[in-house]
């Protein structure tokens, strides 16, 4: 009996201790599930949000108005205080730099050349990215040219369009801008230099089909994610782009563009996407037939402010498709103030409802609700979803 007792007993404390032994590991195993870290969920796209502007320009006004008499210096800094933020909030920028830094005597219209300090507060003020092929490039001949290309690179500016000899143009061009792990070439090209002569050997880069065609195959040999080609041409002061410019666009679509972006009007042209048949296959295209100015001394209706259009470049990294999505544009109005004559971007979405930093008065409040009132009505598109752009935090 007492060697039965014995094995029941052992059987009890055996089938004890298991059970506690089953229940410890489930407890340890549901501690455990508890505190494993959470799957990561792997982003298929890569996005890179872009901004682009037209022409900042440099009449002789905006020039004196800049000058601080304390520092003998140009300080151009307040122009840009209020469009710096909104531009600061996308991955990468563009502005078409029309203006040379040709040195003294500082000149504006008819042939511009700009203090050196201009180049760096565009750059400070958010800018990654200057265009220089256009009707201006040429205004201070050869040291106009090669001063300018000097300036960008001591304030490490990446910059297209003008170059000082064809051995560096066949080095950089066209421009690849590596931005959040996309790949975007860049190219730039002018309708002309206002009749003046390019100075051997420099080069600035203007409209040949047979030229961009060649371009645009380089372009596209190093593989990029998307091609963007600013183009510097229409009819100044008209408000729809011309048959030239509608031909040019289809050409460079059919040649591996993605997004188009014109300037040189001065005044705005719509925007739009586009479908059309690159190698057999449907593809959608941005085109902004002109952003008008982005500042300038310009005060006539239309050409007194401009947009920015902003959109979104997203590839699938599985598929390596690329979309163009999110697209808006930013309308500014350029404010210039009486004596002392002062210059102010100001954006429509910042100060449409000001009251308290400018008190502007009868005349300037009307310039400002009419270039609203002709910018939205001018880019409003019902088929397109298209949209006025408007900073969050």
């Amino acid at each position: 009996m007492l060697g039965k007792s014995r094995n029941i007993l052992f059987v009890s404390i055996t089938s004890t201790l298991l059970t506690g032994f089953v229940m410890i590991s489930f407890i340890k195993k549901n501690n455990h599930s508890d505190k494993e870290p959470k799957k990561e969920i792997i982003d298929s796209f890569i996005r890179v949000s872009i901004v682009v502007a037209g022409d900042a320009m440099a009449h002789y006004p905006q020039i004196t108005s800049a000058y601080n008499d304390t520092n003998k210096d140009y300080d151009f800094y307040p122009v840009f205080q209020y469009i710096s933020p909104v531009i600061k909030k996308f991955d990468f920028s563009i502005v078409n730099y029309e203006t040379t830094a040709g040195g003294k005597p500082y000149t504006g219209y008819p042939q511009f050349s700009a203090p050196d300090t201009l180049a760096y507060i565009i750059k400070d003020a958010g800018f990654k990215f200057f265009v220089n092929a256009n009707n201006h490039s040429v205004d201070k001949g050869l040291k106009g040219i090669t001063n300018t290309i000097d300036v960008f690179d001591k304030y490490n500016i990446p910059h297209t369009g003008t170059f000082k000899d064809e051995a560096s143009r066949n080095e950089v061009y066209p421009s690849i801008q590596v931005i959040n792990g996309l790949k975007i070439a860049i190219l730039n090209y002018t309708y002309g230099t206002n009749g003046l002569f390019i100075p051997e050997p420099t080069i600035v880069n203007t409209i040949d089909t047979n030229v961009i065609k060649v371009d645009l195959k380089k372009a596209l040999d190093s593989i990029p994610d998307a091609v963007v080609v600013c183009m510097h041409w229409g009819i100044e002061y008209q408000r729809e782009p011309n048959q030239e410019q509608i031909n040019l666009a289809n050409f460079l679509f059919e040649n591996g563009a993605d997004v188009i972006v014109g300037s040189h009007p001065h005044v705005i042209q719509p925007l739009e996407l586009t479908t059309f048949n690159y190698k057999n296959k449907s593809k959608t295209g941005l085109i902004i037939w002109s952003l008008g100015n982005f500042v300038s001394n310009q005060r006539k209706q239309y050409t007194n402010g401009g947009i920015m259009v902003d959109f979104t470049l997203e590839k699938n990294k599985f598929t390596n498709t690329l979309k163009i999505k999110e697209v808006g544009y930013i309308p500014f109005w350029v404010y210039k103030t009486a004596k002392p004559e002062k210059f102010y971007i100001l954006p429509i979405c910042l100060f449409e409802n000001d009251t308290t930093i400018f008190k502007l008065n009868n005349t300037d409040k009307t310039a400002f609700e009419t270039f609203i009132k002709d910018t939205r009505s001018h880019l409003k598109r019902d088929t397109l979803n298209i949209k006025e752009y408007f900073p969050t935090n």
